[in-house]
């Protein structure tokens, strides 16, 4: 059974478009693009994820070719086949179900389609997590582009409707009884501020959260040498547009849990404002209404009724991805170095 997000009928209720991009060419490697056709990959799909291990995979190579850590030559052959339409994706399955990690799967392919034994060279002195990581916070920053997109979006039009309705009269309610004189302005003006607040939350944690791993084995990079180890830390973090870090991070694993943390206060901002709609939607209020489009949010048994159905999926997004986010807090228990298991959920 598909999930609501794959599913045909339902992704673009519980998604949007812009999240699930196509890809293109840049100077370096293969990139993810936003705001694309409905067809095209989700932006956490199987490929997408393997498009960002490639792209790891390929700045590694150019680094340490720069570094003189490996030949040019094998640079060139790596750089020339590491690309999605080389990889077999029923083959990256089974290797994936018997590895239990699909990175090594994406090495191995790459490896075996290097003409001379040049593909030995990728993945030099990194880890599988080095690449998972890394990937995973690639899809953050280009999550976050379009979340920061959204955000604008709305903030404008809330703005216009606090602008507009700054002298529209409506009740202030306090424990759901009625109170004192505000203005839907008001209401809207203290939405506008919190979605605020929110857009200033992304990037703070833009600077913390968009970081590379790459640490190898145990963290210390110890597979190459000293002189130039966190050298090529530095220039394969550049490469990738991400922060170096101040240290490996396997097992510290507050940055991908902040960023659950923001989407679940994000969400829930969202929330409160579409519980509020759906109250003020109520027949013997109605003070506010979602945008009439006939049809949308009509009872198969009540004509009469126009049910306040965007307001319904927003809430239940919204309790799904708080869920979400208490789960990751699991994967800040973490043992040793390298952790075995939690950092996967």
């Amino acid at each position: 059974m598909a999930s609501v997000v794959d599913s045909h009928i339902f992704k673009d209720i519980f998604g949007t478009a812009a999240m699930r991009s196509m890809y293109k060419y840049n100077k370096c490697s293969m990139l993810l693009s936003l705001y694309l056709c409905f067809s095209s990959p989700d932006l956490w799909s199987d490929e997408a994820r393997t498009a960002y291990y490639l792209e790891w995979e390929v700045a590694l190579a150019k680094v340490q070719a720069k570094l003189n850590i490996i030949p040019q030559e094998a640079c060139d052959e790596i750089v020339a086949k590491a690309k999605l339409e080389n990889i077999n994706f029923d083959k990256l399955k089974q290797q994936t179900e018997l590895i239990g990690y699909p990175v090594l799967g994406v090495v191995q392919q790459i490896v075996s389609i290097c003409r001379d034994g040049l593909g030995e060279w990728c993945h030099w002195g990194a880890t599988t997590q080095d690449v998972t990581d890394s990937a995973t916070v690639m899809a953050i920053r280009d999550s976050f582009d379009i979340i920061e997109a959204d955000l604008d979006h709305i903030m404008g039009s809330i703005a216009q409707l606090a602008e507009d309705h700054r002298l529209t009269p409506m009740a202030g309610r306090s424990n759901l009884q009625q109170a004192v004189p505000i203005s839907f302005g008001f209401k809207m003006a203290r939405l506008l501020a919190t979605l605020q607040r929110h857009k200033e939350r992304i990037g703070e944690i833009r600077k913390r959260a968009l970081t590379l791993e790459f640490g190898g084995a145990a963290g210390t990079l110890a597979t190459l040498d000293d002189s130039v180890a966190l050298k090529c830390q530095a220039e394969l973090a550049r490469e990738l547009g991400l922060a170096q870090p101040e240290i490996a991070w396997h097992t510290e694993r507050d940055r991908i849990v902040e960023v659950g943390a923001f989407l679940a206060m994000l969400c829930g901002t969202l929330s409160k404002n579409a519980t509020d709609i759906k109250l003020m939607m109520q027949t013997e209020v109605g003070e506010v209404s979602e945008p009439y489009i006939p049809h949308r949010g009509s009872s198969s048994t009540m004509p009469n009724k126009f049910n306040p159905i965007s307001c319904v999926y927003i809430h239940a997004l919204a309790a799904t991805v708080r869920q979400h986010s208490a789960a990751l807090m699991d994967a800040m228990v973490e043992d040793h170095e390298r952790s075995t298991g939690p950092w996967e959920i």
